[in-house]
């Protein structure tokens, strides 16, 4: 967050796969990331439903969440969304400055 990578939160809901009710997610995280400026449950988690069309869906909004656009989206809508994600990832590897290099010891 500090870097200003956009978190995506997912609830899972079916049980088998690991799926807890919501509240658990309060009592577990630690209040640091509840308060600002991180306030982590500011953003609507996606239900992850066990249903096949309910969870195809919710894969659908996890992705476009994350950034992901329709196939069908127009060329300039997928170039615009590409350099965006080029210009975050560049923020994030930011260039260290360079080490000076040692200079050669020269035998008189």
């Amino acid at each position: 967050m500090d870097r200003r990578i956009a978190i995506t939160m997912v609830h899972e809901q079916e049980p088998s796969c690991g799926g807890v009710p919501f509240g658990r997610f309060f009592q577990q995280t630690p209040q640091v990331l509840q308060r600002p400026p991180y306030k982590l449950f500011d953003t609507v988690a996606v239900a992850l439903y066990p249903a096949p069309e309910h969870r195809e869906i919710s894969l659908r909004l996890i992705l476009k969440s994350m950034g992901a656009v329709p196939c069908d989206a127009g060329p300039l809508r997928r170039r615009w969304q590409l350099l965006r994600r080029r210009i975050a990832v560049a923020r994030l590897v930011r260039r260290r400055p360079a080490e000076p290099r040692q200079q050669p010891v020269v035998q008189p």
